[in-house]
């Protein structure tokens, strides 16, 4: 929940403060993989780390169609799909590294404790 969550409420308050996503949309996705990557078990690592970029665009997606839908009709969808694809991907890659870093700390813990 918190992984498509916090990315819909940081998508809602860019949409309110003006047109795109912005830093609060990149916060809130970063903060919501990594709080997703903590909160799973070790076998949902993966999906965690598989599902951040489709969450992100996603979430991008549903939110600049709700906003402004009537700008995505015919041609324009085609265009602002991949304007979505190409300005969220930092926003995806900074979610997959925060996932990651959550589970490298993770994985070390369990190390330590296994060898206490």
């Amino acid at each position: 929940m918190a992984a498509v969550g916090l990315p819909l409420v940081g998508a809602v308050a860019d949409e309110l403060s003006g047109p795109g996503m912005g830093i609060a949309f990149a916060v809130c996705a970063v903060l919501g993989t990594a709080l997703a990557a903590g909160l799973s078990t070790r076998r949902g690592w993966w999906w965690v780390l598989a599902a951040s970029p489709p969450v992100v665009l996603g979430v991008t997606a549903v939110a600049e169609l709700a906003a402004d839908g009537a700008k995505y009709r015919g041609s324009g969808l085609a265009t602002g799909s991949a304007k979505w694809v190409v300005n969220g991907f930092p926003v995806m890659a900074q979610a997959a590294a925060a996932a990651l870093l959550v589970i490298a700390v993770r994985a070390a813990a369990d190390r330590r404790r296994q060898h206490a």
